[in-house]
């Protein structure tokens, strides 16, 4: 045998022997973990949404269909030229048409449902029985307060919006991952690698959770979705106790909205919003979305609610409480998850949401003009 080729016998033994040690310990983080963390199907999300340096934004022009875990539905999914879902949008508006810009995260997006089943085509549909009214959705998934107003100011202005809605949910003060500018200390193409990666590979996830992660995001990064195994036990339902404790334990999810410094970003993102509307002459609205424990335990703790509303007062910004209309059916199935409303939550939410534009003087006169 040459010397090439025993130094190359030695390479691929080598390289089988790793590959045989990797899957050995594959198999072990499978048996360890798969409970704890229940696999995923991968989402291809590298191919529907662009890192910006001013956070995630959706890929113009999409039209893919796709399976989603979370409603465990196939939904065609398609954004326009402006990377807003759904269909393509004129920039000059029609006379007498209002048209009203929702801005959120993945509550508004709702990906996972058909279009016509998420609540601002609800809202859509439900006030064009009195007048013409155009709603864009604009959500995008993970993203917080300080992306929307990134998201306003371009492409949202462009569509000269006669009102602006934010649908806030209690962890806008920062997304549960940060803001993509602030993500990894990473290429935006090696951060979707890895967690792409992740969706494969319980061996992977584990060494990126213990290791990796805390180096890339910062001190107790790998803790920030610890809150789900005491979630999962529904203790909090009825103990107040575990309901705290899983606020406390989301303090870098929606357990911000309980933390005084939190609110220090939200009331100045609430400002920058208001300067604006009152620059570009268009009306402002917010929504208060709850997380789904504050729905179902008997807690009945509105304190993030409570700070918003105050503070919308206080600068004279239309906000509308969702809490106490999901509160009403709380006994019915209306989440997919901790957060996500599925069909009948959009549903349910919708004329609460149609009543309240149209009963605070959001809407412009019929004639179109500001």
């Amino acid at each position: 045998m040459s010397s090439a080729r025993r130094i190359l016998f030695r390479v691929a033994a080598i390289v089988l022997s790793i590959l045989i040690i990797l899957a050995i310990l594959e198999i072990i983080a499978y048996l360890a973990l798969h409970k704890k963390w229940p696999r995923k199907p991968p989402i291809p999300t590298n191919e529907w949404v662009v890192m910006t340096g001013r956070g995630r934004r959706l890929k113009p022009n999409l039209d893919f269909t796709q399976w989603f875990v979370v409603s465990n539905r196939v939904i065609h999914f398609q954004t326009n030229s402006l990377g807003f879902r759904g269909r393509e949008i004129a920039l000059k508006k029609t006379p007498g048409v209002s048209r009203i810009l929702i801005l959120g995260d993945s509550i508004t997006l709702s990906a996972f449902l058909p279009e016509n089943e998420v609540y601002p085509a609800l809202v859509e549909k439900i006030l064009s029985r009195t007048q013409p009214v155009q709603v864009i959705n604009g959500g995008v998934f993970d993203v917080g307060l300080k992306e929307e107003i990134y998201l306003l100011k371009d492409p949202g202005l462009k569509l000269d919006p006669d009102l602006a809605v934010i649908g806030f949910y209690l962890n806008d003060s920062r997304p549960p991952w940060g803001f993509e500018n602030e993500y990894y200390r990473l290429p935006p193409w090696l951060t979707q690698l890895s967690k792409t990666i992740e969706q494969y590979s319980y061996l992977y996830k584990w060494i990126w959770k213990r290791f990796l992660v805390s180096h890339f995001l910062g001190p107790n990064a790998a803790a920030r979705l610890d809150w789900r195994e005491d979630y999962l036990k529904g203790d909090w339902r009825t103990d107040k106790a575990a309901y705290q404790k899983v606020i406390q334990e989301a303090s870098m999810d929606f357990g911000a909205a309980w933390q005084e410094d939190s609110w220090k970003t939200i009331y100045s993102g609430l400002d920058e919003l208001q300067s604006l509307a009152r620059k570009n002459r268009f009306k402002l609205a917010v929504l208060i979305f709850p997380v789904g424990i504050q729905v179902k335990s008997e807690a009945a703790d509105d304190y993030p609610q409570q700070k918003m509303k105050n503070y919308c007062a206080q600068t004279q910004i239309p906000c509308l409480d969702l809490l106490p209309v999901l509160r009403e059916h709380k006994a019915e199935d209306i989440y997919f998850d901790h957060c996500h409303l599925n069909t009948l939550g959009h549903r349910i939410i919708a004329p609460s949401i149609a009543g309240f534009l149209e009963n605070s003087g959001l809407l412009p006169a019929a004639s179109g003009q500001k």
